[in-house]
């Protein structure tokens, strides 16, 4: 058990050294999804003992429908696999299209797990926690190849056949530990008055707008409680944005890595200049220097979700996109370092 240990730890270290010399060499936008399978995720799940011939099964999604899973690991409980480019962005909550999609997928493949990945980051949903948070581990963040390798035991196979409940665990341990974040933004979103006259009944200074306290009331930030909870992400506010600037920790350092680069800084760029109006969203690759193609769709549509996610903009009824103008200051800022 110590020899299977080590080797796997020994794995998981060359397998982060590999990702970031990927990601930071010159051809890092050239890599796909058949490369993160072969390259990654294969020989990740062979190193947790699942048989590439005869425990995986490999989907294929015809004409391109994104919305099929890449892999199933075949067992009692088996697990659906979404596989993307290494520098796709992870989605950071059930809402995402992907995650939709996959777990979709899973439920009418009578599939009860999910793993969505890029190589680098794996998260990990269950159709049995559907409110729950996505578990996540990333290996370029391995500081140690055993600690990341201990996370990743919930799916070696001997360990998830005879034990599957270990799967939903994980996901269960994080949900308590983010559950007060996750309690006090239904507060806010829900109770909003109730909360507000209870604060008033305590203030010997009337004159104080609503507004002014629910301002106030959105910067209790319990998100901050843990570790594995500041990823967590509602509605935006400006310290999000400033992290997005300023932090290191890979998901802030990869997304800006986004922001920065090709036509996502062009679609940027339009936001932020002058010239913006609200536009239509069938026109956004007008902005984006892409063509309309099926190919090029792709592309726009996972550059308006990052936008979208980190709330830069906002959808409208009259199907168009607008910017939110109090994210603009930031989204300047970010524009104008290099990438």
């Amino acid at each position: 058990m110590e020899s299977e240990d080590r080797e796997l730890s020994s794995l998981v270290n060359k397998l982060s050294q590999i990702i970031r010399e990927k990601r930071n060499g010159p051809q890092s936008g050239d890599l796909n999804e058949q490369w993160t399978k072969i390259a990654l995720i294969v020989p990740l799940l062979e190193g947790l003992g699942w048989d590439r011939v005869t425990d995986i099964s490999y989907e294929v999604s015809p004409n391109g429908n994104e919305e099929l899973l890449d892999l199933i690991l075949n067992c009692k409980n088996p697990i659906g696999v979404m596989v993307k480019k290494p520098d796709e962005i992870p989605p950071r909550n059930f809402d995402h299209p992907q995650i939709n999609a996959g777990l979709r997928q899973c439920k009418v493949k009578k599939i009860p797990y999910f793993i969505w990945t890029n190589g680098d980051c794996w998260q990990f949903a269950s159709l049995a926690l559907p409110n729950a948070p996505l578990y996540q581990i990333v290996l370029s963040e391995a500081v140690n190849g055993a600690s990341t390798a201990d996370q990743l035991l919930i799916i070696k196979k001997d360990i998830f056949t005879s034990s599957p409940e270990r799967f939903d665990r994980a996901i269960h341990d994080k949900f308590r530990m983010i559950a007060l974040p996750i309690a006090w933004k239904e507060v806010l979103i829900e109770h909003t008055d109730d909360l507000i006259q209870l604060i008033r009944k305590r203030l010997h200074v009337v004159d104080i707008k609503d507004e002014v306290i629910l301002k106030f009331l959105k910067t209790l930030r319990p998100d901050s409680l843990h570790p594995s909870a500041k990823y967590v992400i509602g509605t935006p506010t400006p310290k999000d944005w400033e992290q997005l600037i300023e932090s290191y920790e890979s998901p802030y350092r990869l997304a800006r890595w986004f922001f920065r680069t090709s036509y996502y800084h062009k679609l940027g760029t339009y936001i932020i200049s002058e010239s913006y109006k609200p536009w239509s969203k069938a026109a956004t690759w007008t902005h984006v220097g892409l063509s309309n193609s099926t190919h090029d769709r792709k592309k726009i549509s996972h550059a308006v979700i990052l936008f979208r996610e980190w709330g830069f903009i906002k959808e409208a009824g009259n199907d168009k996109y607008y910017r939110v103008e109090e994210s603009i200051p930031y989204l300047k800022k970010l524009l104008e370092k290099p990438a």
